[in-house]
């Protein structure tokens, strides 16, 4: 383990040090049930004090990433299980994880009845897609009060009138559009990339920089092709097992080569 503390950096020590060691827990390059180095030895890595060593590791242990053993040391604590978000089933994710015990909560960021639909997801849409004015609609997505994704939509105004003048209902899109409006997704047409969570991602996310998220875009269109929501959702990578179901193509069955 190497020092990671930039003196010139507006970020105090202890939050470097902090952060230093939430990232190797967030990434996987300490396991749950490692051993940390003592104070003493933590303190000689990064130069610093112990009093500033022991002040990061009470907001690691505050945040419930580490566990101090009196006599014994310091332990990263046990990593949760990741939640499965099965990306072959059109029901709800929300509703799958309660069925699974879980507490799946939305919280809502942002709410824009005039809004921009961004050029990279403009590039997703159909040349007969015709978007003149969108809603914007920001979540933080939550199950079990941990933070695993971030969800930006875009809604053509058409579709639902007023939709950001309400809460959504349980705080759900799909559930919104359905219950308030009678629209549904027929088709999902999803991509999916790897990128490093930005400072804006982590502070939402309650997670550190470089983590990676995998960021899921999708196109939703109802029964008979209108457009009816661009989504993007930036899951954080160790918090979300992502599951598919793919059926073999059975064999065509042999040519019938008659009475023998």
């Amino acid at each position: 383990m190497q020092g990671e503390i930039d003196r010139s950096s507006p970020l105090p020590a202890w939050a470097q040090v902090a952060q230093s060691l939430r990232r190797r827990i967030e990434t996987g390059r300490l396991a749950g049930g490692e051993r940390l180095p003592s104070e003493a030895e933590l303190a000689e890595i990064f130069q610093l004090s112990r009093i500033t060593v022991r002040q990061a590791l009470g907001r690691l242990s505050t945040d419930g990433l580490i566990e101090r053993r009196q006599g014994v040391g310091t332990f990263v604590a046990p990593r949760k299980v990741a939640v499965q978000h099965d990306l072959s089933l059109s029901s709800s994710w929300r509703q799958r994880f309660r069925e699974q015990g879980h507490e799946s909560t939305a919280i809502l960021l942002e709410a824009t009845a005039d809004a921009v639909l961004p050029e990279e997801m403009a590039r997703r849409l159909l040349p007969t897609d015709e978007v003149e004015a969108v809603m914007f609609l920001k979540r933080v997505q939550q199950v079990d009060t941990q933070p695993i994704g971030l969800t930006e939509s875009w809604v053509p105004a058409a579709v639902a009138p007023g939709l950001t003048d309400q809460p959504l209902d349980d705080g759900s899109l799909s559930a919104t559009l359905r219950n308030r409006y009678g629209r549904s997704a027929a088709t999902v047409d999803s991509t999916m990339e790897t990128v490093l969570a930005t400072a804006t991602d982590a502070q939402l996310l309650d997670t550190v920089t470089d983590v990676p998220l995998f960021v899921v875009t999708s196109v939703s269109r109802e029964k008979n092709g209108d457009l009816l929501e661009v989504s993007r959702t930036s899951w954080v990578g160790g918090r979300v097992r992502f599951r598919f179901l793919q059926h073999a193509e059975l064999p065509d069955p042999p040519t019938s080569l008659g009475p023998r």
